[in-house]
Order: C-alpha cells, then sequence, then structure tokens
C-alpha cells in the first residue's frame, strides 16, 4: 500500500513539474498579503513546488538507509529532479547568476569528477556526485527563476508546510501507517529542520514579528531533542549561532553564548541525551564543570560504533592516499559489498577525506566558509533590502547548520532534504541580488554625495 501511495505521488509530482514549467503563467497566493493572489511565471510556480518539496523521499526505507524491500525511487528521483532544474534552465527568461559560493562549488565538482578517474567502482562514484551535484544545480536554478520578494517568501512558507505536513505524519503512527517512506527518515528530516527553524527565526524578525513564526521556529527545535539526535542538535544551534550572528553582529554574542548554554543544558541535563552522550556511570555522572575541567576524555563519549567504522575506512582508503584520496564512492561501495556492515560512514568529513583527500575536504570546507562570509558582506551592505539581507542569514545559517552536522551524520546522503535548501537560498540570494542597483558615491570637497 505504502509502495502505491509513493509510486501515485512521485508520478504526479513529476507531471506538475514539467507542467508548470513549460506554462506561461500560474497563480499562487500572495505570502505578502493573504487575501490576494499572486499571477507567476510557469517557471517560478515549478520552483517553489520543487523547492518545497524536497523532503519527500517517496522510497520503501525513507530515503538514506540502503536497506528496505519492496519500491526504492531514492535514486531515480534525484536524478529527474537533476535534470528537471537543468531544463528550467533552457526555458526561464532570465540567465543564471554566479557567485563566489557558485565558483568553488563547480571546482569541487571537478575535482570529484577527476577522482572519479581513479575510483573503484564508476557506478558509487557516479551516484555520489549526482548528490554533491544537486545542491550546486539547485543554487544556480535558482538565481535565474527567484528574482523577487513574493516568489522567495512563497518558497519559504511552502517549504515550511511540508515540513510541518512531515513532522505531524512523523508523530502520529496512525498517519504515518499509510505514508511509509513518503517522507525521509527522522534523522534527515531534522537537518531539514534546521533551516526551517532558521527561517522561522527570519520571517519573525523581519516580517512583522507575528507570534506564529516564533512558535514554529522553536517547535522545529523539539524533533532534534525528543529524538535524541546529538547530530542535529550541533546543527540546529550552529545554525542558529550564525544566524544570530548575521543579524545582531557582535551585540548577538551574549545571545549566542545562551544557545551555547542551552545546548550544554541539554545534553548534560536532559537524561536522555546525557546517556545517550557518555558511558552510563551512576556513581559520577559527568557534568558542565566536568567539562569546564577538561575531565572528559574521548573515551567517556559514546560515538554509536562510529570511531570504528571511521578507523577501518581511514586505514582502507585515506592512509596512504592523504592528499587526493581514494576516488569518489570508494567508501560506500566498501560498506555495501560488506554484508555484515553498516552501509553508511555516519561521518561525511571522514568520507571526503577518504574518498577525495584532503584537497577535496577543503575544497568542501572553502564552499561553506566562503558561502557563509559572501552572505556576511550581503547583511553588512546598507543599501541592500532587508529581504535579502533576510535570505542570506537564512542561507547561511542553514549551511552553517549542515556543515556542522557532517561530522558524525550522512547529510550528503539525504542533500534533497538537508544542503539543498540552504544552497538554494543562497541561489535566490544572488536572483534578488542582481536587482539591486548599488549606489554610486561621489566625493566633493564638504564629504559624499550621492
Amino acid at each position: 500500500m505504502n509502495g502505491i501511495i509513493n509510486l501515485i505521488l512521485f508520478l504526479v509530482l513529476n507531471a506538475y513539474f514539467f507542467v508548470f514549467m513549460f506554462r506561461y503563467s500560474a497563480r499562487i497566493k500572495d505570502p505578502l498579503n493573504s487575501s490576494k493572489y499572486l499571477l507567476i511565471e510557469g517557471t517560478e510556480m515549478f520552483f517553489i513546488l520543487l523547492f518545497a518539496t524536497g523532503t519527500l523521499a517517496l522510497s520503501s526505507s525513507g530515503g538514506g538507509h540502503g536497506t528496505g524491500g519492496g519500491l526504492n525511487l531514492q535514486a531515480i528521483r534525484l536524478l529527474l529532479l537533476e535534470v528537471a532544474l537543468l531544463m528550467s534552465l533552457f526555458v526561464c527568461v532570465e540567465k543564471p547568476q554566479w557567485g563566489p559560493g557558485t565558483v568553488v562549488y563547480l571546482i569541487y565538482i571537478l575535482w570529484c569528477v577527476y577522482t572519479l578517474t581513479y575510483a573503484s567502482s564508476f557506478e558509487y562514484g557516479f551516484r555520489y556526485i549526482l548528490k554533491y551535484l544537486y545542491p550546486m544545480i539547485i543554487m544556480i536554478t535558482a538565481s535565474a527563476i527567484v528574482r523577487d520578494e513574493q516568489i522567495f517568501l512563497a518558497c519559504c512558507v511552502w517549504a515550511r508546510r511540508v515540513a510541518i505536513i512531515s513532522a505531524l505524519i512523523g508523530y502520529f503512527p496512525f498517519i504515518a501507517r499509510f505514508f511509509g517512506g513518503t517522507f525521509w527518515y527522522a534523522t534527515a528530516l531534522n537537518l531539514n529542520y534546521v533551516t526551517i527553524s532558521i527561517t522561522s527565526f527570519a520571517l519573525y524578525y523581519y516580517y512583522g514579528k507575528d507570534k506564529k513564526d516564533l512558535i514554529l521556529a522553536i517547535l522545529f527545535v523539539l524533533p532534534c531533542i525528543l529524538m535524541v539526535h546529538r547530530s542535529g542538535l550541533l546543527g540546529m544551534f550552529s545554525g542558529l549561532a550564525v544566524f544570530m550572528f548575521l543579524k545582531h553582529k557582535w551585540v548577538s554574542l551574549p545571545y549566542i553564548a545562551g544557545v551555547l548554554g542551552i545546548g550544554l543544558a541539554i545534553v548534560f541535563y536532559v537524561p536522555a541525551f546525557h546517556d545517550k552522550m557518555f558511558w552510563k556511570d551512576t556513581e559520577n555522572e559527568l557534568t558542565i564543570q566536568d567539562l569546564r575541567e577538561g575531565n572528559i576524555s574521548e573515551d567517556e563519549i559514546r560515538n554509536n560504533g562510529r570511531e570504528a567504522i571511521w578507523k577501518t575506512l581511514e586505514r582502507e582508503f585515506y592512509i596512504g592516499h592523504e592528499l587526493k584520496g581514494s576516488g569518489i564512492g570508494s567508501c560506500q561501495k566498501f560498506l555495501y559489498d560488506n554484508p555484515a556492515g553498516v552501509k553508511q560512514t555516519h561521518g561525511d568529513f571522514v568520507q571526503m577525506r577518504c574518498d577525495t583527500g584532503l584537497i577535496g575536504f577543503w575544497l568542501y570546507m572553502a564552499v561553506g566558509i566562503v558561502v557563509v562570509i559572501h552572505c556576511f558582506i550581503v547583511c553588512s551592505r546598507s543599501y541592500i533590502p532587508d529581504y535579502i539581507k533576510c535570505c542570506a542569514m537564512i542561507a547561511a545559517g542553514g549551511i552553517a547548520g549542515c556543515f556542522a552536522a557532517m561530522y558524525s551524520e550522512n547529510v550528503v546522503t539525504y542533500t534533497m532534504a538537508s544542503t539543498g535548501f540552504p544552497f538554494a537560498l543562497y541561489g535566490m540570494m544572488l536572483g534578488m541580488l542582481n536587482k539591486v542597483q548599488k549606489p554610486d558615491y561621489q566625493y566633493s570637497e564638504r564629504g559624499f554625495n550621492f
């Protein structure tokens, strides 16, 4: 039954993608005034629909597990999304806008393609390149299609509505029974909620301080806590810290310290988190004071077998190949060929080093750093409209959150639900910036003239 529902949704969704892509116009409610409708281009409606439904896995396993019998459309869906996005570039009127983050990302993709020449498996390498490629393609497409505030807001509002549906399905078993595998599984959704929570905070600050936005921002933090998802919590608080810094600059430091304090309090004093984070010792449970005094060693931290996997992969694919790695997809092929082992590395940074070497790892780090710095520069310009700054803050916070979670999570594996969202927002920022005219400053004897 679940497989049939997912297949129907898959066919209907892709049909709508191509219908709207080639339509001259479409109609949607104005996110700034719900009593009015906007007449928008068909490509804009196509992108809003594609962006908002990134959390749909339409897979028997909910995506990402690499397990589960029955219908699994995960790889096909990713490929079709990339094809549709590339096709839309030939249909839309405007040309893509390239920013520093886009250029560095392209260099990283080219390096991944090069490592494919010495990878142990072309199939696994190609599949992983598709996962890395999706954020870049959606970023470029967003820069060409999204040029207006209303379209940017429509993307945010509809993505949040779909996220709310995914949360409701996940927490009400009688509903989930009919939609198994429709959405990505909870770990991937928690990473999506990082961007959605930041989006809600941004809408609260920039669009009327509606209490609904603030409540939703807080509610989207709760799944990470309720599910005791450490990587999700790390991503959430890292993303919120970056957002606060871009919003309030140096004044934000007390807020960031408060966010860090809340995160540490959750880890040390919420029993479920404490027991999952540290090996349980009822006679001497670890506290924040132990952290301050440096009394916590690696041996006392639970890694759920991650360290053993990482050491095995590094021994097989990194040591002796530090600079170039063993070729993209090598780690995944090794794990899938081992029937008794896990199917994921549970650490994207380890996999990057093993597959693409230190060159690939630092190129990817450069992507995140360049994007965040570019967003910071945009937020610092007085002549740039607030809605573009709002978009930049969401993009920077979402990317920082995803990159932080990559330390111990498979963020790249569920790229449609994770990195795809903030990189798309970065692309929207680039597209909307293209319509902003930089003021001409002229010197005079008495000072500046505009």
